[in-house]
């Protein structure tokens, strides 16, 4: 009995150090796993690739996307996507199969390599206009572009600012027409002035070929308007002083119009190489230190130009103002106002002005101000008068 129990002990001792040393060989092997796929993570990147086929010109959704991982080595810095983010909502360039690796080249706009596919016809930039629009170019300054704030994708409202003066609608010139002298056939008088003493002489000219002709010697005078004084009784012909001041009206004409692009599009050559379009300064020109430049440099303009996405009839119109003279000024929208609908606002006049923002008309008064003011002259800051700047 007791050779029995002391073979049982020895037994259950074996079998416990056995376990032990199992679960002692088997946690050694899970922490040699983790570090093995703690190293395998780092060496890998994840890489968006595409899940399901995308025809050209298709928005991504993260339904036809998904994440792999590649060696480290594999992925280029710059190009391939690491994130749905990056990829969602952006416009495939060209027909994509499952399997995919993305990068920058086959999307729509997106940044890196901006090679041309050889299966694609037009340019990238005409899959960003919606169905039924068009791109319209406008040229701006400083002051029109929002301080050349804005940027591709912003939205923004067109505001025109016109000037009418009233024609004659036979010449279809300004008014008030000029006046002449008319020499009827046969024999006339003519008065004129002596260049040396100034005095007033009078002579006599005919005409015979039987047709009445204008004639002038001096600069034509302005048409005016007979008046009866109502103190002398007396009629008084009134002429200007000054030609026809211009009336002047301001309006808001088209609202929620994308910006695709400001400044100049990028121009490739006929193997898909972006080509370069500088301004570049020959050697020897004067520098703003005084200096003189010593080698051909290249200078940055701002953008004069910005592209706006527009209905075809807009677009018209928008052409339309341009070439008669309207000045575009743009207003650049909140984020938060981009799908509001459309508002109406007040055309501004100087009635408006004075009506609406109650600025009276000030009267007539016994006594003013001296030096007398004619034209509004604004403050001169005195940074801007030493170093010359001048607003544009």
């Amino acid at each position: 009995m007791r050779l029995g129990r002391l073979l049982l002990l020895v037994a259950l001792v074996v079998a416990v150090a056995l376990v032990a040393l199992f679960l002692l060989n088997q946690g050694n092997r899970g922490s040699q796993a983790d570090i093995a796929a703690t190293e395998q993570a780092l060496a890998s990147v994840p890489v968006v690739v595409v899940k399901l086929p995308v025809s050209r010109g298709e928005v991504f959704s993260e339904e036809k996307l998904e994440i792999r991982f590649l060696p480290r080595e594999q992925v280029v810095a710059g190009s391939n996507f690491t994130a749905f983010s990056q990829v969602v909502g952006e416009t495939a360039r060209i027909d994509l199969v499952a399997g995919t690796f993305l990068n920058s080249s086959m999307l729509v706009g997106a940044s890196g390599d901006s090679s041309i596919q050889q299966d694609f016809q037009g340019s990238d930039h005409s899959w960003l206009i919606s169905e039924g629009m068009v791109a319209f170019p406008v040229p701006i300054n400083r002051f029109s572009s929002v301080a050349y704030g804005l940027t591709r994708g912003d939205y923004v409202d067109v505001i025109v600012t016109m000037a009418f003066v009233d024609l004659d609608t036979q010449f279809q010139s300004m008014t008030p027409n000029q006046t002449a002298g008319v020499l009827t056939p046969g024999a006339n008088v003519l008065m004129g002035q002596q260049e040396t003493s100034g005095s007033l002489v009078f002579g006599e000219f005919g005409l015979n070929n039987g047709v009445a002709q204008t004639v002038t010697g001096s600069d034509l005078s302005p048409q005016g308007r007979a008046e009866l004084d109502a103190l002398l009784d007396l009629p008084f012909y009134y002429v200007p002083t000054e030609p026809q001041r211009a009336r002047v009206v301001s309006q808001r004409v088209f609202q929620n119009l994308a910006v695709l692009q400001v400044g100049t599009f990028p121009v490739y050559d006929d193997r898909g190489r972006e080509v370069q379009l500088v301004t570049p300064t020959p050697v020897g020109q004067p520098t703003p230190e005084g200096g003189v430049t010593t080698a051909t440099t290249v200078t940055s303009l701002p953008p004069d130009i910005v592209t706006l996405i527009m209905w075809p009839q807009d677009a018209v119109t928008l052409n339309y103002l341009l070439y008669t003279g309207a000045e575009i000024t743009l207003a650049l929208r909140g984020a938060g106002s981009v799908n509001e609908a459309r508002t109406d606002t007040d055309a501004v006049t100087l009635q408006y002005l004075m009506d609406v923002y109650r600025i009276p008309l000030p009267v007539r008064l016994p006594y003013g101000t001296n030096p007398r003011i004619d034209i509004l002259v604004p403050p001169v800051l005195e940074n801007d008068a030493d170093n010359g700047v001048i607003f544009q």
